[in-house]
């Protein structure tokens, strides 16, 4: 059978070439020792004259450069506004083209429909990268190389890739791509390399798939085209919040956040375990073929409970979700409260129980989100006081370990409406041998997670500033100081997480000295705590329409 005619798309180039962006006779930026690169200074002066930006707010200065950057944290001087001024600009250019400022990723929306060239270089190196999500992801290149491929370095384009096999290897690519693509791949209708090629460029990419990374992230009302002006090229040399090392530590942070949340984590486990095992292939919430995950409907990293109530999405659409809500996500932790379940855990209830009623579209909902994340810091630093007192019995007593005494199953477990529903939870009483090794290991991950989770370079911390809280703290830790034995155990577990040379024998130990119930001092301590956090609550509940949050969650 003859084939469908189909363009012939060459080998992939630079979408613009270097020579696009000539740079202007006498025009240099830079700091720190620092010179942004000459064609990324002749893209600004292109951008900045394109009329898809006419309008931008302070876009020249006095001596004629361009004001690219427009920060939120600038407390003084003539552009101290630029930032709030720039985004009311993008939300009237959304506007402009039906795009409802408030409903997900906006703003980032409107940046990739209004860029008139598709790609852009980079502020570091000049390299001409494009906005798409067009370039290799560790997941499909670790495909690919377990496959015995060897696609070119990082960044790699997908279709330079993709035609370079084929060159290279000949038909047998065109059996292992299904293998690449996973599920999107089609069924049919790809069977010529051309074929292959049209529908990654015009389907595939377009998706904006989990297994593609962009040229450059969207980064608007920051940078003055919408975009970060490190290119992914130079991305993690340049900006240290996206090292190898800080992004490893958003494992440590899970764990952080996992371990130090309330709920029935036994359970909450249990349920995950069952959505692995019988319900991978169930269709994800948004509607994209599975396999999926269980995905906490109120994310644990903004201090909402590990308890057994999860929603299935698939492996992009949690990725995106990452640490923020939705309104429907509100609305069903609303509903799930108001049936007796306690969806907020301790720290995060007072600003949950203050903010929840305000959510009333997604904007609203990311702008929670955002300030929930900033009373996660501040419960997290107070934890880490702790930490350095070395009061490790108090830390141990928030826990919860009484749940590993009992094994959950569940009745009528199924999938409703993408979200795992059950009538009801048998326990039974668990092997005491078990019930330990889960203590050890919980108490293990979360003491050592704690004691590093201030050491990740360029935390993007905000602490409440709170006198109240202050007293609370040094409050609640001398309630702890006050009764806390002194037999060794407390110094010799403190050092081996400092160490990092903390294993199960040195916890096991500590465990099995612990009083089968915790002192009234650190129910008390607790209990001064809330009062401070309370306090934190009403402050960040004040600060509702600041522009720390309006601006990050109208991303």
């Amino acid at each position: 059978m003859q084939s469908m005619p189909c363009r012939e798309i060459p080998f992939r180039q630079p979408p613009l070439p270097r020579t696009y962006f000539k740079p202007m006779p006498n025009q240099t930026y830079g700091s720190k020792g620092q010179s942004w690169h000459p064609e990324f200074v002749a893209y600004m002066d292109k951008i900045v004259e394109h009329p898809n930006y006419a309008g931008m707010p302070d876009a020249i200065k006095e001596d004629g450069r361009v004001q690219w950057e427009a920060p939120s944290n600038r407390s003084s001087g003539q552009f101290q506004h630029t930032h709030s001024r720039r985004l009311d600009w993008w939300r009237s250019k959304a506007a402009s083209l039906g795009i409802a400022a408030g409903t997900n990723l906006w703003i980032s929306i409107t940046a990739k429909k209004i860029h008139p060239f598709g790609a852009k270089p980079c502020k570091r190196c000049g390299k001409v990268m494009e906005i798409r999500y067009a370039y290799l992801g560790k997941r499909i290149r670790s495909k690919m190389l377990k496959a015995g491929y060897e696609p070119a370095p990082d960044p790699a384009h997908i279709l330079d890739v993709i035609k370079t096999l084929h060159e290279t290897h000949g038909p047998r690519i065109m059996a292992d791509l299904p293998s690449f693509f996973g599920s999107d791949y089609p069924k049919s209708g790809l069977t010529t390399i051309a074929q292959v090629l049209k529908w990654i460029d015009e389907v595939f990419i377009p998706s904006e798939p989990a297994l593609l990374s962009p040229g450059c992230m969207a980064n608007p009302p920051d940078r003055l085209d919408g975009f970060h002006s490190f290119n992914l090229c130079c991305r993690k040399r340049a900006d240290k919040g996206r090292s190898d090392n800080n992004l490893s530590g958003y494992v440590t942070d899970r764990r952080v956040f996992e371990y130090w949340a309330d709920g029935d984590w036994i359970c909450a486990d249990k349920m995950m375990g069952e959505v692995r095992a019988n319900f991978r292939s169930e269709a994800c919430l948004n509607g994209h073929p599975g396999p999926c995950d269980a995905d906490h409907i109120g994310p644990i990293s903004l201090g909402f409970a590990h308890n057994p109530h999860f929603q299935l999405l698939c492996g992009a659409c949690n990725s995106a979700k990452n640490n923020r809500m939705s309104l429907e996500d509100v609305r069903s932790l609303i509903s799930l409260e108001s049936s007796g379940e306690c969806v907020a855990s301790w720290h995060a209830k007072p600003i949950w129980d203050k903010l929840k009623r305000s959510v009333t579209t997604d904007e609203t909902a990311l702008r929670l989100s955002k300030i929930m994340r900033d009373n996660r810091h501040t419960y997290m630093r107070a934890l880490s006081n702790f930490n350095t007192q070395g009061t490790l019995r108090f830390l141990i007593s928030l826990l919860n370990l009484h749940f590993a005494d009992r094994e959950p199953a569940f009745q009528g477990l199924m999938a409703e409406n993408h979200r795992m529903v059950f009538s009801g939870v048998l326990h039974e009483p668990r092997n005491n041998r078990y019930s330990l090794k889960q203590k050890i290991r919980r108490c293990r991950i979360a003491l050592s997670s704690l004691e590093s989770y201030f050491e990740k370079e360029n935390r993007n911390a905000y602490f409440v500033d709170s006198d109240l809280m202050e007293e609370s703290l040094e409050k609640a830790v001398g309630l702890v100081l006050s009764t806390d034995q002194d037999d060794g155990l407390d110094a010799e577990l403190h050092a081996a997480i400092k160490s990092g040379d903390i294993d199960d024998g040195i916890v096991g130990r500590y465990l099995s000295a612990m009083p089968s119930e915790w002192p009234a001092s650190f129910v008390e301590a607790k209990s001064v705590l809330v009062e401070g956090l309370e306090d934190v609550a009403t402050k960040l509940s004040e600060m509702w329409d600041d522009e720390r949050y309006v601006r990050d969650s109208a991303r």
